[in-house]
């Protein structure tokens, strides 16, 4: 690890910086850690936004019960409120410290990702590792900016607080009817499980290949046995990228599902009233 480390911080160096980017710019590390300018961008905003919540949340005994741990699990920042629009506030009572937190979180989440692209580009790897991450902050990124930009309201956000945002969820689904109805919340907990499913089955067919290799176990032994049980073997690459592509697919379908409720679909229950409506069905 030691000799990987020097290579590491030497490649480093020697990397040329992309200043357009901020790739390679400020080669700052803070013991083994590679910081860099998206780093030190990252830590920035990620500490003024998570000073704030903590001083608004837990300092300021938002749920007037004395006690920093309860204000923690139960306290919130509001969204602004409905008449805001999509305007910039400076009023704390209608939402200006929403508006800051959920800013400083956008900048710190994309930096971040920014600095594992540059991590990447110095060891020469591929960029999975920065796009599945850029796949997980467009969750954030759809629900609280996009769709509140489409509706044309930011109080269709989430409030910023852990209590507050599952009930915020809870409720999101009861305002659409039933939320099961809705195809691409289906599609999003089926891929969901998918991947959980795939992984399963590659880290059981490691297990049990490990413990035979003294009998002579080869690759070759393995797809035989998905080549008898499934029909198909996909192979020890292919199921990685399945595993991969099923995950990204899960939080793209389900932005999907969460976009396009209050958007162009008001009730999903409603929704599959086009099916009855089919030419085909005409006679029956």
């Amino acid at each position: 690890m030691l000799s990987f480390e020097a290579k590491y911080r030497r490649e480093a160096i020697d990397t040329p910086a992309i200043p357009l980017l901020g790739l390679g710019l400020f080669k700052l590390w803070i013991g083994r850690f590679y910081v860099g300018f998206w780093g030190i961008i990252a830590l920035l905003f990620g500490t003024i936004g998570a000073s704030i919540w903590l001083w608004r949340v837990v300092l300021l005994d938002v749920t007037k019960s004395g006690n920093p741990l309860v204000n923690f699990v139960r306290g919130q920042i509001e969204a602004p409120s409905p008449d805001i629009g999509t305007h910039f506030t400076t009023d704390p009572a209608k939402g200006f410290w929403w508006l800051v937190v959920v800013a400083c979180a956008t900048i710190t989440f994309i930096s971040w990702m920014m600095r594992q692209l540059d991590i990447s580009r110095i060891l020469k790897m591929g960029y999975q590792v920065p796009l599945a991450f850029s796949v997980a902050i467009s969750a954030w990124v759809t629900i609280q900016i996009i769709r509140p930009i489409l509706l044309g309201s930011w109080a269709e956000g989430f409030p910023l607080g852990v209590l507050a945002h599952l009930d915020w969820l809870s409720t999101f689904g009861y305002r659409f009817y039933n939320f099961y109805y809705n195809p691409f919340h289906a599609l999003g907990v089926a891929l969901l499980f998918g991947s959980g499913f795939v992984l399963a089955l590659h880290g059981a067919t490691i297990l049990s290949a490990a413990g035979k290799k003294k009998e002579g176990v080869t690759d070759h032994n393995i797809n035989t046995f998905y080549w008898d049980f499934l029909g198909y073997s996909i192979g020890e690459i292919g199921i990685h990228r399945l595993a991969f592509w099923t995950a990204l697919m899960c939080v793209l379908l389900s932005n999907l599902c969460l976009v396009l409720s209050g958007t162009l679909v008001q009730n999903w229950s409603a929704f599959w009233n086009f099916w009855n409506k089919l030419p085909f069905w005409s006679g029956f």
